[in-house]
């Protein structure tokens, strides 16, 4: 019998790489745009869906999928001699996925006695949650049991963390992440406030006025992360952010030289959605 396989939606932020580098599956959402539909990462990439979305004048929703591709997901592993599974899902506060991956749990095992799923809603999205998802990966790989690998992701859970800076706020606020007042607000007096995720909601750290200043306060607040932990792994995520990305590159210059691991990654459409083109947003993870 295999190991235990590890499952993640696309709002978690696990890309192409990283599931084929850590054996993990992607469950992912739909994308609607006004005419054609796609499914995240399947069907458009992170640079086609950019593209499609600054030119989009309607909103572009996202869906989950149906029960029945998770269910096929898990019969097709099963198939491969999986008989334990890790599903996560972003947030239950942000989607309805956590729900219908915990109903598909139900009807998958109902008539298999050989089965365990664990369902985990990480609280949180996009690079937040890419460390307990890889930790749980790495443990699945080196032999360990579904229960060790539960307990030790619910301890793992307390390192997920995520912050930013967003450009696109009638994205957030169409998103119903964010009151439509105070996207207004932003937009007119250039108001462009840290962002982060803390418990499963979108929450502002700090208030600024002016991207210049924005950045400079985001970059000393992850600096601040990174004293945190001897040894640390950085992840940048964004968004269609080249020039985000080496603002933040230059500022953390020294962080990124001393972290064992340092990565830049895309945001997955899904994220994309809510949070709009030009956002930028960064995690800081113990590197062991």
């Amino acid at each position: 019998m295999k190991n235990v396989k590890i499952i993640a939606d696309s709002g978690c932020n696990i890309d192409l790489d990283l599931a084929n580098k850590y054996e993990i599956k992607i469950l992912p959402f739909n994308i609607h745009f006004k005419d054609e539909s796609y499914i995240d990462l399947v069907d458009i990439s992170r640079k086609e869906f950019f593209k499609k979305f600054k030119k989009s004048k309607d909103r572009v929703r996202t869906s989950t999928p149906s029960i029945g591709n998770f269910l096929e997901i898990l019969q097709e592993e099963y198939d491969k001699g999986y008989k334990n599974f890790i599903g996560f899902s972003m947030t239950k506060k942000f989607s309805g996925m956590n729900q219908m991956m915990n109903l598909a749990k139900e009807i998958f095992s109902s008539d298999k006695d050989d089965v365990k799923i664990e369902i985990i809603d990480t609280d949180t999205a996009t690079t937040a949650a890419i460390y307990p998802i890889i930790k749980a990966a790495e443990l699945s790989k080196e032999g360990y049991d579904l229960d060790f690998i539960v307990e030790k992701t619910k301890e793992n859970l307390k390192y997920c963390n995520v912050s930013g800076v967003v450009n696109n706020f009638d994205a957030l606020s169409r998103g119903g992440r964010l009151p439509k007042t105070i996207a207004k607000l932003a937009n007119l007096i250039s108001f462009s406030p840290i962002l982060c995720i803390e418990d499963g909601e979108i929450k502002i750290i700090k208030k600024v006025k002016g991207k210049k200043k924005s950045y400079k306060l985001f970059i000393e607040y992850l600096k601040d992360l990174c004293k945190k932990y001897p040894s640390y792994h950085l992840i940048i995520g964004g968004g269609d952010s080249d020039k985000e990305i080496e603002i933040l590159k230059e500022g953390l210059k020294e962080e990124i030289e001393k972290a064992e691991k340092f990565d830049v990654i895309d945001i997955t459409p899904v994220i994309g959605v809510h949070l709009g083109n030009g956002v930028i947003v960064c995690s800081v993870f113990p590197a062991d």
